[in-house]
């Protein structure tokens, strides 16, 4: 997939199953806050499985606004697998419409996944930044690439889960909104 400039609106973390892009994303939104910039959206993180549970415990935490919402069922010790709690993702929407609402200097998305693809999630969020012409930055898992360009079609910038590459998008983003 062919990298394309800043001035695109939207960069796209491609990641592996096994990567986790959440802390290089903590890590640019922490030094875009030190430049005196105003980010928001949705950054996840949570705790892996285990002590019984075969499923991790996940947040979405509202980026500049200090709330945060459990985006995975509490189904017990004995479930099988991880079943996302709509209730929570409903929250993390409104709490990401919001976001776009105040016009932020940059929007992150955690991820688009499986319920994205599905035309559900966050997608009527998504659009609305990219209408707004808010830069986005947005993690996509490998398995998810073919619904993201379903969704989005090609016009996105791509960089790896590094905060250098990164941080560095964000300022080529935001000058080119400034100009």
């Amino acid at each position: 997939m062919e990298t394309r400039p800043a001035e695109c609106g939207i960069l796209v973390l491609v990641h592996a199953r096994d990567e986790a892009p959440d802390p290089v994303i903590a890590r640019v939104v922490a030094r875009l806050e030190a430049k005196g910039l105003k980010p928001r959206g949705l950054m996840q993180h949570g705790e892996p499985a285990g002590c019984g549970n075969s499923c991790a415990t996940l947040y979405l935490d509202d980026i500049g606004m200090g709330r945060r919402v459990r985006i995975f069922e509490d189904r017990g010790p004995e479930a099988q697998g991880c079943r996302l709690d709509t209730a929570g993702l409903a929250v993390a929407a409104g709490w990401l419409r919001e976001a776009v609402e105040a016009r932020p200097d940059l929007l992150i998305v955690n991820r688009f996944g499986k319920h994205e693809g599905e035309g559900r999630g966050l997608r009527e969020e998504i659009g609305m930044a990219v209408a707004a012409g808010i830069p986005i930055v947005i993690a996509v898992k490998r398995q998810y690439l073919e619904d993201w360009l379903a969704f989005a079609g090609e016009a996105f910038a791509t960089a790896p889960l590094d905060a250098a590459a990164i941080e560095g998008w964000c300022y080529r983003a935001l000058a080119a909104v400034d100009a």
